[in-house]
């Protein structure tokens, strides 16, 4: 079973620190330098500088990001910026946007979950996480004490059961209504005992999938196995919790820009590829609208993936059999994993071909994921990067299969869509 409880929210005290609007953030793994900026100057309060505080040339052990944000918020707490609800309480979050031209209302909570090791089943990882990202969360849990950003977890309801409870509440006047990006955010507060248990009890024979925040529920987990006997509130993590059978989540693919280890010589690569994939030359200078909707279609019959080379040169790649990948499969990798788009890229292609293996911490700086098509064309027309692999969406049901049955994905294989908004809710470890 699951443990899934009420808590003690800090939220924002708009009174003091200005509009909702300009307080909340993306998450941290989404915020580039500009964005960082627009955030920084939006309010002086914004979480920006809890969950991803600027770097200075002079920080040191003992003055940087991650000792700034506890200053930050520690103060903010003693000024009421941040104010802790007198109640302990679930909080009903849903967000409005339009995905493929369909309007989409995803509805969850954030709530606490008891931390435990994925090895007992019930917390199911569906990705491989990244080594420098997890040293940067571990640094600012161990300063704050404290969940700035949710992990977003999915849970299988196929009956509604907890969704009809749901939609009860949120046709009450919402805490706080946010229009970002085109996407209606809005946060309810719950707290009647009998929502609350009901709620909880629902958990009793379910697992949860972690669709994203993989890597704050790894340092969430070893920061309470390390310091639980000091800090015995870290034994739960703040998650938002939504039904993966309600036909709302939208998945992105995750495009990897490649800068090659050794020179790159793309006559070579491409004579490389040919024992394995179809390569198909595409025409000339196609959009990047051109090449997704190409991509798409070739994905529906076969593991397919379009290459953008530079200069309006773009390739697409059929694989031909799903088995030739079989000798070069690690001997810990589960057969289901052959029928992925997402594996086969990273074992077959970027393993065994290029030699980058994106397992291997000191590879990863070879690859960076970016989820913007244009973008990544620009980018290696630049000579940023040496080329792009652009992908398609991975599904739900096979993360969700192989999740429960104990199989990773390569980093990075999913964008779930829109992302959750940080700020609404902070989870603090009581002292």
């Amino acid at each position: 079973m699951v443990e899934v409880v009420p808590f003690h929210g800090l939220l924002y005290n708009e009174g003091k620190a200005g509009p909702l609007a300009e307080l909340v953030a993306p998450p941290y793994d989404v915020i580039r330098s500009d964005l960082q900026d627009a955030l920084y100057a939006k309010n002086p309060y914004n979480v920006v500088r809890l969950i991803l505080g600027r770097q200075n040339e002079t920080d040191d052990d003992n003055n940087n990001r991650y000792t700034r944000a506890a200053v930050d918020f520690t103060k903010w707490q003693a000024q009421d910026i941040l104010k802790k609800d007198e109640r302990p309480g679930f909080y009903v979050y849903s967000q409005e946007y339009t995905f493929n031209g369909k309007t989409n209302n995803r509805v969850g909570f954030f709530a606490r979950v008891r931390l435990e090791d994925f090895s007992a089943g019930n917390i199911c990882p569906h990705e491989f996480t990244l080594a420098k990202a997890k040293q940067d969360r571990t640094r600012l849990i161990r300063a704050c004490k404290a969940n700035f950003s949710p992990v977003f977890g999915l849970y299988s309801d196929p009956e509604g059961v907890l969704d009809g409870k749901l939609s009860g509440i949120v046709q009450q006047p919402p805490l706080a209504v946010i229009e970002e990006d085109a996407i209606l955010n809005r946060l309810w507060r719950v707290n009647d005992s009998a929502t609350l248990d009901f709620l909880s009890a629902q958990f009793a024979e379910k697992k949860i999938t972690i669709a994203d925040g993989h890597h704050r529920y790894e340092t969430a987990l070893s920061y309470h196995q390390e310091n639980g006997s000091q800090v015995p509130d870290s034994a739960h993590i703040m998650m938002f919790l939504t039904n993966l059978d309600a036909q709302s989540l939208a998945i992105y693919p995750i495009h990897r820009q490649i800068k090659c280890p050794t020179a790159f010589r793309k006559e070579e690569f491409l004579k490389n590829l040919e024992p394995y994939f179809a390569v198909v030359p595409l025409e000339n200078n196609l959009s990047a609208d051109a090449l997704t909707a190409l991509l798409e279609e070739a994905g529906q019959k076969d593991i397919a993936f379009c290459v953008y080379l530079g200069g309006g040169d773009a390739v697409l790649l059929q694989l031909k059999d799903v088995e030739q990948i079989v000798p070069f499969m690690a001997p810990e990798d589960s057969p289901d994993l052959k029928a992925l788009d997402v594996y086969q890229l990273h074992a077959l292609v970027l393993k065994k071909i290029m030699a980058i293996d994106t397992q291997l911490p000191a590879h990863q700086q070879y690859i960076t994921y970016n989820v913007r098509t244009r973008e990544s064309m620009e980018n290696v027309d630049s000579g940023k990067f040496d080329l792009v692999f652009f992908m398609n969406a991975t599904p739900i049901t096979q993360v969700r299969e192989l999740a429960e049955k104990g199989i990773r994905l390569p980093q990075k294989a999913t964008y779930f869509y829109p992302k959750l908004l940080s700020g609404l809710v902070i989870n603090r470890f009581e002292p």
